[in-house]
């Protein structure tokens, strides 16, 4: 860093993350107990536990994020999304079941699942929304901007047209979802970039895709092939029990497919990572990713044991170890200019991501 960019308040910046394993077992352990014991609520407090924790142990440059929000705020936002969301919905199927004849209650039920579908875009919007309002990063608070109705109806037509081409379009509609994001997001008042660059572009996208998208055929022809060819489907169908032993042929082909299938999809989600990653910037800064094949279904491996033999209780630790190594595969090229920047314009919501948790979407963190 020269000396013109100290005088502005330039600093080069890191991303580090020092989460421990013991920390957040003990955390999924005390959650999973008081959760239990509350009949679930206390998960929104559990939650907001977790992300505390693991915003204080990541830093960049230095200087660890903060999270503001409180467990109220998520049970607050819970507790609207049902009575103004899913309470409306039920009514609504409920309504047209008892009222209507069975044809005009199809045409309901059909125009709730659509409506349904587009609220799962505006979930994941506000949810986004609500948790960067909580993140600061020296006392400056990030924003999410834009119309989170746009962004359930956008997602909505991408999903849509990914159906329709039997999801070809796919990657590119999440790519494109991604550049809607950051492209309104703002670090105080400075907006984040989403430049589909050149460098971004080398990933091998599409060729990715089609091996995953080969791997799922290949996946599910093996299993029902090896049913077909064991006679499992006839067996069950009569009614009779299958023999042991083919049981066992079933479970080599569907173990050994798994490993085919990961390993395609895991190079494809590695690909997309790193695209995401070096496609977004921050005034002068720029991203890039070294996140591989391999640490990803590392991650999926050791993390499944970790759960398996935590009995459940060690998925927090699982998502916190995510974290971590995405955290570490970050390159940071560029320095920021801190005078430049000025808090955000907003507070964010009062309530949290209540849509989300209502649907189910929230994810854990």
């Amino acid at each position: 860093m020269t000396t013109e960019q100290a005088e502005r308040g330039a600093i080069a910046l890191d991303v580090k993350n020092n989460s421990t394993i013991g920390q957040f077992l003990w955390i999924g352990f005390y959650s999973s107990i008081f959760t239990l014991l509350t009949l679930t609520i206390f998960r929104f407090w559990a939650r907001t536990i977790v992300r505390k924790r693991l915003w204080a142990d990541t830093t960049i440059g230095g200087t660890p994020l903060e999270y503001t929000g409180k467990g109220s705020e998520l049970f607050i936002g819970f507790l609207i999304a049902i009575v103004t969301v899913m309470v409306p919905i039920v009514g609504a199927i409920v309504a047209a079941q008892l009222l209507l004849p069975p044809i005009y209650t199809a045409v309901v039920i059909a125009v709730v699942y659509l409506g349904f579908f587009i609220l799962i875009g505006v979930a994941l919007f506000l949810a986004r929304r609500y948790q960067l309002s909580r993140t600061n990063w020296r006392g400056v608070r990030f924003e999410q901007r834009g119309s989170p109705w746009a962004y359930g109806f956008i997602a909505f037509g991408y999903g849509l047209l990914s159906a329709i081409t039997l999801g070809w379009f796919a990657p590119a509609m999440r790519l494109r979802l991604e550049k809607r994001m950051w492209n309104n997001a703002f670090f105080g008042d400075m907006a984040f970039t989403y430049d589909n660059s050149k460098e971004a572009r080398t990933e091998p996208v599409y060729k990715s895709y089609i091996l995953a998208y080969i791997g799922v055929i290949l996946y599910y022809a093996l299993i029902f092939g090896g049913m077909f060819q064991l006679g499992l489907m006839d067996s069950m169908g009569s009614g009779g029990m299958p023999d042991i032993r083919d049981i066992g042929i079933l479970y080599a082909l569907a173990f050994g497919g798994a490993i085919l299938f990961l390993l395609f999809v895991a190079w494809h989600e590695a690909v997309m990572l790193r695209q995401i990653t070096k496609s977004i910037s921050l005034g002068d800064v720029k991203l890039k990713s070294t996140f591989s094949t391999w640490d990803l279904i590392g991650l999926v491996l050791t993390n499944l044991l970790l759960v398996i033999f935590t009995l459940g209780f060690g998925a927090i630790a699982a998502q916190m170890r995510t974290w971590r190594k995405i955290c570490r595969r970050i390159e940071v090229d560029g320095t920021l200019e801190l005078a430049r920047i000025h808090q955000a314009a907003s507070r964010g919501p009062r309530s949290g991501e209540g849509m989300a948790d209502a649907f189910d979407l929230s994810g854990g963190v």
